[in-house]
């Protein structure tokens, strides 16, 4: 399974499992972050911590032998609406889609072996997601590091914002559980509120209007009453709509 998800404690535990492939983000992967995120969203658990296998990568981006389409359907607090703490636990190669997908989860705690690199000014290709890297780190290194493809260590990028703590290599996993123990030892309708009303304080790219308006279409169309509808208008009949 390329995604695996375990949950104990009011804690889910998110794994992207290519390992061999340094958890490159294929259609697979994609889909099955996409459904993890839904169903964490709908479940009694509290907190979500985000990880890879191996400590080499958490993840190089997407797989150019496998694209995965929608990507930012995988991305934390963007496709599925969330005010549950996200926690992101990294190490070693955090690039393109996987820096995204750090970025936009709520507490990163990363590994000084981690290194992160947003290549996409370099190759030509932009999906305007992180553009909304405002929300994490100040405009001005922000933007420097987005648009020369420069490598941000992970000592930087605790001093900038994006991460809010450095642990040894191999700890990452551990650090992130036992704070999400912590957190969700708390009092959940307290700790969601808190979250929500921050993230309303936070500047806002397009892409964070845009992608849900997009989940919710693309819901709509694909809903039974959508189905019914086409149908109803190709038969010449009334349709029974059902609100499903």
């Amino acid at each position: 399974m390329e995604i695996q998800c375990e949950s104990s404690g009011g804690v889910l535990l998110i794994t992207i499992n290519r390992p061999d492939k340094k958890n490159a983000l294929n259609r697979a992967v994609v889909e099955g972050m996409a459904q993890a995120w839904r169903d964490f969203a709908r479940s009694d658990d509290r907190v979500a911590v985000l990880t890879a296998a191996g400590d080499e990568a958490f993840s190089v981006g997407s797989d150019v032998h496998d694209m995965p389409g929608d990507i930012w359907t995988a991305v934390p607090n963007l496709s599925v609406p969330c005010n549950k703490p996200i926690i992101a636990a990294v190490s070693g190669l955090v690039v393109g889609a996987g820096a995204t997908i750090a970025l936009y989860s709520d507490i990163v705690i990363a590994s000084e072996s981690t290194r992160f690199i947003y290549p996409e000014a370099k190759v030509g290709l932009f999906q305007g997601v992180m553009g909304g890297f405002p929300k994490k780190i100040p405009y001005g290194p922000g933007l420097e590091w987005a648009i020369t493809g420069d490598v941000m260590g992970a000592t930087r990028a605790r001093e900038l914002g994006m991460v809010n703590t450095v642990c040894e290599v191999g700890a990452q996993r551990d650090e992130a559980m036992q704070l999400a123990a912590r957190i969700a030892a708390n009092a959940p309708l307290v700790v969601q509120q808190i979250k929500a009303i921050a993230q309303q304080t936070l500047a806002r790219s397009p892409m964070d209007t845009f992608y849900p308006q997009k989940a919710q279409l693309e819901q709509i169309a694909g809903s039974e009453d959508g189905r019914e509808g086409m149908a109803s208008f190709r038969e010449k009949r009334k349709p029974r709509f059902q609100g499903k």
